[in-house]
């Protein structure tokens, strides 16, 4: 396989051409091929026929421009193309951030950023999507070629990455779903923030725990639980799936 082909690919969306040059030469050194996009437009032409495997998108995009697209309305779109391409919001204002994360932003980083903190973030990220894929081929095998998992009333379809609650499908970023699949599989098992955060993102992110919680917060808003309700808190350790 060609290395351009192995490489992941991150579509940088600002327009600030200072800002894209600077995240430009960040990712090509950090390995990465990179495809810029000054406006929204252009963000939603690239993933419509050249789909990224992450996009990093600025909230305010063109504010002199009243007609232009916000971060928020790429963001929306992109959900609707291709729901599972993760987007990390950048922007200088963190007020922005449950809103972007509502939208269904994997995560949220404030300008200006850390350089080896961003890259971990994507790394990590990328790794997470790439767990959803394989907690899939773990389930849906030749010897047991289960495609569904259901736990109590939430139907989990782990052939195309999507889950149901009450037979009404459920709007979960790439992270949620390889959280709530993971759970799925592992019932009555009580795991700590850091070992969901090594199986599930794959990666370990010392210092990052709490953002399981925002995770799993996220989840049971979505999948509309009550607190403690499939997934309980295991108070001072982390987290257990009961069916």
């Amino acid at each position: 396989m060609d290395d351009m082909e192995e490489r992941p690919t991150i579509l940088v969306v600002d327009d600030e051409e200072a800002i894209r040059s600077a995240l430009a030469t960040l990712l090509g050194r950090a390995g990465f091929i990179v495809r810029l996009a000054t406006t929204g437009s252009e963000a939603i032409a690239l993933v419509r026929t050249q789909p990224p495997d992450l996009v990093l998108l600025d909230v305010v995009l063109d504010e002199a421009d009243p007609t232009s697209l916000s971060g928020l309305d790429v963001l929306r779109n992109i959900r609707t193309l291709e729901r599972f391409i993760p987007v990390i919001m950048l922007t200088s204002y963190a007020e922005w951030q449950v809103e972007s994360l509502g939208q269904g932003a994997i995560a949220f980083v404030t300008k200006p950023w850390d350089a080896n903190a961003l890259i971990g973030q994507i790394r990590a990220t990328l790794n997470a999507v790439a767990q959803v894929r394989n907690e899939a081929l773990r389930v849906v095998t030749p010897e047991s070629p289960q495609t569904r998992l259901l736990v109590q009333d939430v139907e989990i379809d782990m052939t195309h990455f999507r889950a149901f609650r009450q037979h009404q499908e459920v709007d979960l970023t790439p992270i949620e779903f390889a959280l709530l699949a993971f759970l799925a599989r592992h019932p009555n098992r009580q795991w700590t923030r850091e070992e969901l955060l090594d199986q599930v993102w794959g990666y370990k992110w010392t210092g990052y725990a709490r953002t399981v919680d925002r995770h799993i917060a996220s989840l049971r808003r979505k999948l509309r639980l009550e607190r403690d309700e499939l997934i309980e808190t295991v108070h001072g350790t982390g987290y257990c799936l009961i069916p």
